[in-house]
């Protein structure tokens, strides 16, 4: 039982379990009422990237679900991409893999609205979890059931949740700071098993959400959470160490999603981050306007908005109400000279605000450069506010505690202050969109036209594998939409993107190392060939471009979009007759941006591959494709000699092959894509993505967790 700090038992206390139920069903109550379209219609959705990103990510481990294998490879951007190691894909997570399996159940027919909508379920279950774990966390301050519960509803549906929709893996990393600081607070005297264990599944949910920005502000700000107890005196130093012992629990519990992502940030442009970031970024100190003034900046209206920055990011509003009770709370502090809890979350606030401004500051200017490299790629200050909100929910359940008014008038106040919330934040441009005024893509339709996309479809799919596209303007819904189209793109938007692959994108576009998305600009590059794009998109105006071009020839003209065939396009699987290696990728550049090679008959490679001298009369071999899988492949070969097979997919650690059931090396050829020797005559080739990265990985994850439910449990039984 939880008592009230003034010794009654109000609505909600622990008093009786009605009570607690009363509170859990009024919170969940709130956070579903304020998603509430796209929650319970498939016309509305969240935003932007939700739609751009998380849905086409998710699609595919859908799509692999309905065909009863888990999704490791995504065919259909960047030539082939280790969609499993990217952490924004959260295919580990609980809530998200039940989604998708649900969603793969289903008929097609309910597929375009079932995976989102499950999605937005699952996110806003944890929001409603982190609502209950704010309200367990004021409890423990001695404030009453009111203002507690006033606390977590400005927390579901304050600042944060409600202008973050369109990342649902920040707000699925953020949902568990609550209950990580409450952890840290249970651990304040002693060490108790059970809550070090909460404590690192909250952290370890919190990275498996998949956003690391919002990860490292709830390890963070547990960590200062930690420290500010121990310098107030309000817990033994000693917490320090066990939240730190937290914190190393909830990797370890989170590896499964945690490692392969660290493997593909070595591989990836995400190394190079700090050449994009700067001096680290953060909000604006006009976001502070939207405490009292939320569309002040037109951002209601994404028509009109001429504020700095993204929008979501200068939407800081937790109620009028509750900020004047947090500045009460904070008065009073100051005038009693009495509260520690008031002071501890007045330096929460103080210290979410420094990081969230980032380099608006002079102080963050000093100490940004001063981090080692690693630290500096995964802080971004911009999407930290959650410490900022949950920290200022907390100072307004203490002001609403300390006004000397009835039970019932502090339940009046907290109503008011989630109807303010409700009719302020909710079905905003932040948290909502209409499918009717941006339809998007969908499995059957491209921007609501569903001919479009039948007739692309037709195009790419005349031989197996399908062709791939290219998309000369911006176009990024045919490559962030690719896996819903099931259109392969030679393309892709991912801050993870490979290395390896962005150097072969920046042949046809002038770009950054950093950079990872890149559109087709380049059009006489023989990359383009090499990538197997078949047909590029582009607009009407770009005809007289490819016109001058005898390689493309115009095949359609669609609503928006034209079509044009690459005739000179290289087969998906093809035999050379020569290696060329070479030193440096200056030195491959050089040699086919100069054209100095001819990539139909020479494969660049790293290493030393020995072929046999050949002539240049006949043809090298034949390929046929038995079987094509995202993460298998079956060829049958027939090599007239010794020769190097050339396969336009993209070489990542992981890949296996075997010709004739005999393991084979896979070499990096053509600086991004697989090559295997194959010798003369006829043979099987099969290859599957095998990344043995990915056992280890779970077994961490599943040990880690046995052993705390284990020793959990222990304690728990011996402490009755």
């Amino acid at each position: 039982m939880i008592r009230d700090g003034q010794g009654g038992w109000g609505l909600g206390d622990g008093g009786s379990r009605r009570g607690s139920v009363y509170v859990y069903f009024s919170l969940l109550a709130v956070v579903v009422l304020f998603f509430h379209k796209p929650l319970f219609s498939a016309e509305y959705t969240f935003p932007w990237d939700f739609r751009g990103v998380q849905v086409p990510l998710i699609t595919v481990l859908r799509d692999q679900l309905s065909a009863n294998h888990f999704a490791l490879w995504n065919p259909y951007t960047y030539c082939g991409y280790p969609i499993y190691a990217n952490i924004q894909a959260c295919f580990f997570h609980p809530l998200v893999f039940a989604s998708a399996l649900i969603s793969s159940r289903l008929s097609l027919s309910d597929w375009p609205s079932s995976l989102p909508i499950l999605l937005e379920w699952a996110v806003v279950l944890q929001v409603w979890i982190g609502g209950v774990a704010a309200y367990y966390l004021f409890r423990e301050f001695d404030l009453r059931s009111a203002a507690a519960w006033t606390g977590a509803v400005m927390f579901e549906t304050g600042s944060y949740f409600a202008s973050r929709a369109e990342h649902i893996d920040s707000m699925m990393a953020a949902a568990w700071m609550p209950l990580a600081w409450l952890a840290v607070w249970k651990l304040r005297h002693k060490p108790r098993v059970d809550w070090l264990a909460a404590l690192a599944f909250a952290l370890g949910m919190s990275v498996w959400g998949g956003f690391p920005q919002a990860t490292v502000a709830v390890f963070g700000s547990t960590l200062v959470f930690a420290a500010l107890l121990a310098v107030l005196r309000l817990a033994r130093a000693k917490v320090i160490a066990w939240t730190c012992c937290g914190c190393v629990l909830g990797v370890l519990l989170a590896a499964v999603p945690f490692i392969p992502t660290t493997q593909l940030t070595e591989l990836s442009v995400a190394k190079y981050r700090l050449d994009w970031l700067g001096t680290g970024g953060g909000l604006y100190w006009q976001s502070l306007v939207s405490l009292i003034a939320p569309n002040h900046y037109n951002i209601f209206d994404i028509s009109r908005f001429t504020g700095p920055g993204d929008p979501t990011f200068l939407y800081l509003y937790s109620s009028i109400g509750g900020l004047l009770l947090a500045i009460f709370a904070l008065l009073l502090a100051v005038v009693t000279r009495r509260n520690r809890i008031t002071l501890l979350f007045a330096l929460l606030l103080a210290f979410g605000m420094f990081w969230m401004l980032g380099d608006k500051t002079i102080v963050w200017r000093i100490f940004f450069p001063l981090l080692p490299e690693q630290v500096r790629i995964g802080i971004h200050p911009e999407y930290t506010y959650c410490i900022f909100s949950l920290a200022i929910a907390g100072l307004a359940a203490m002001g609403l505690d300390s006004i000397r008014i009835s039970d019932l008038a502090r339940w009046a106040i907290g109503a008011i202050i989630a109807v303010d919330l409700f009719l302020v934040g909710s079905g905003r441009p932040m948290n909502n969109s209409s499918i009717q005024q941006d339809p998007g893509v969908t499995r059957d339709t491209f921007d609501g036209n569903a001919h479009c996309l039948d007739e692309i479809r037709r195009y790419v799919n005349e031989r197996v594998p399908p062709w791939r596209i290219d998309t000369v303007d911006s176009s990024m819904e045919w490559t962030y939409g690719a896996p819903i189209l099931q259109v392969p793109s030679a393309s892709g938007i991912s801050p993870l993107a490979l290395e390896n692959t962005i150097q072969l994108r920046l042949f046809l576009h002038d770009g950054n190392r950093w950079g990872w998305y890149y559109p087709l600009e380049k059009l006489d590059s023989p990359v383009l060939d090499l990538m197997n794009v078949r047909y590029v998109l582009t607009r009407a105006a770009d005809i007289p471009r490819f016109a001058a071009l005898t390689k493309f020839r115009h095949v359609a003209s669609l609503p928006g979009t034209e079509v044009f065939e690459n005739t000179a396009v290289l087969p998906r699987f093809y035999f050379v007759r020569r290696a060329r290696q070479v030193a440096s990728l200056a030195e491959a550049h050089e040699l086919i941006e100069q054209h100095r090679i001819d990539l139909h008959e020479t494969a660049i490679t790293e290493q030393p591959i020995d072929l046999p001298s050949a002539d240049d009369s006949g043809s090298a071999g034949d390929v046929k494709v038995v079987k094509y899988e995202p993460s298998r492949i079956e060829l049958s070969l027939e090599a007239s000699r010794a020769s190097l097979l050339v396969l336009s997919e993209t070489y990542y650690p992981g890949w296996k092959a075997w010709i004739d059931e005999q393991p084979t090396a896979i070499h990096s050829v053509d600086i991004a894509l697989r090559g295997v020797v194959v010798p003369a005559g006829a043979h099987q080739l099969r290859m599957e993505f095998r990344p043995a990265i990915l056992p280890v990985s779970l077994g961490i994850s599943l040990a880690t967790a046995i052993l705390l439910a284990i020793f959990a449990l222990m304690y728990r039984v011996k402490a009755r």
